[in-house]
């Protein structure tokens, strides 16, 4: 059943059919109700792709997440799919890989699908490969980016003060005592450099020894790390990890080599995440806002869609969320 088909059968003009089905005003409500019963019997679906020729819009939403399997990541891209779906728009969701160059190339596919936005969701697309993409592939299209910058002007950011919590973390450990804090650093990435930094600033504030060590981003690896710094560093009382899952990973091999946890050793993650709750003990954890975060990409895209030029750039303050592993 075409548009006409259903104008026909319900006695009016393809564009009364047309006004009803994008629920704009000036239809009898007796014709409104006629044409919405008769639509519901074909089982009418609009053609988008139709649509979109007619009106210059897919109403579709580009998002990117270099690892699906990275749930932070995919808990950010979630909220913000349901949010533009309840608006009336679709996500295509595409999963960009670790390297720069598989970043661009999504950008460019997603320019070939001609998305109404896009959506950048981890600093991890924070380089030049990727901006050089979206300045030749979409130097128009509004772009939000989350947890990462873009001197661009169509592209607009929020992040996480993640430098500002880390120091927040690094505080409160001496405040309690702990005089010898270690920092388990995750993959190279912008986030994990910025949150290196703010235990950096923060432990020389403090006139603390920086003990600070990197990782590959693995549980796995973060247990051997963390054995390793405990050998070189056994006066070591606190440790700060740059997510959750590197702290829950190395938890069981600090038990395991007989230490106390928070006696021996008081534990901090970051990201607040479903880990920190579901390890035992329950993690300390840096809460970076996944939820503001996200809410306020939304929004400003929102915003962006609707004013077509319009930028912002916001700053999320992280919480420290204190449990069982830093309390006595």
């Amino acid at each position: 059943m075409t548009i006409y088909d259903i104008a026909k059968e319900a006695g009016v003009s393809a564009s009364t059919v047309s006004r009803v089905i994008n629920n704009r005003p000036g239809i009898k409500k007796s014709t409104r109700e006629k044409i919405e019963s008769i639509l519901k019997v074909y089982n009418f679906s609009v053609s988008e792709a139709a649509r979109g020729l007619v009106n210059q819009t897919n109403r579709m939403i580009g998002i990117l997440v270099s690892d699906i399997r990275n749930q932070h990541h995919t808990e950010g891209a979630y909220m913000i799919e349901r949010h533009f779906m309840k608006k009336g728009y679709c996500s295509l969701i595409l999963n960009a890989g670790d390297s720069d160059e598989s970043m661009a190339e999504c950008v460019r596919i997603l320019s070939s699908r001609r998305v109404d936005a896009v959506v950048l969701i981890g600093s991890v697309f924070q380089n030049r490969c990727v901006m050089n993409a979206i300045t030749d592939y979409m130097p128009s299209t509004p772009i939000i980016f989350q947890n990462g910058i873009f001197n661009l002007p169509n592209v607009s950011s929020v992040v996480s003060a993640e430098d500002e919590g880390t120091a927040e973390a690094v505080k409160y450990l001496y405040s309690t005592g702990r005089k010898h804090i270690v920092y388990i650093n995750g993959a190279d990435t912008p986030s994990n450099r910025k949150k290196a930094a703010g235990y950096s600033n923060a432990a020389a504030e403090l006139q603390l020894d920086e003990i600070l060590y990197n990782t590959d981003g693995t549980a796995k690896n973060s247990a051997d790390v963390t054995e390793m710094a405990l050998a070189e560093h056994p006066e070591a009382d606190a440790i700060i990890y740059a997510t959750d899952l590197l702290a829950v990973g190395a938890s069981r091999r600090i038990l395991d080599d007989g230490k106390k946890i928070p006696e021996d050793i008081a534990i901090i993650g970051t990201d607040n995440s479903p880990f920190s709750t579901l390890a035992n003990p329950r993690l300390s954890s840096i809460d970076t806002k996944l939820f503001e975060l996200s809410e306020a990409c939304s929004s400003i895209l929102e915003k962006t869609l609707l004013n077509p030029g319009y930028t912002e750039n916001a700053v999320i303050a992280p919480a420290l969320v204190l449990r069982e592993t830093t309390s006595q």
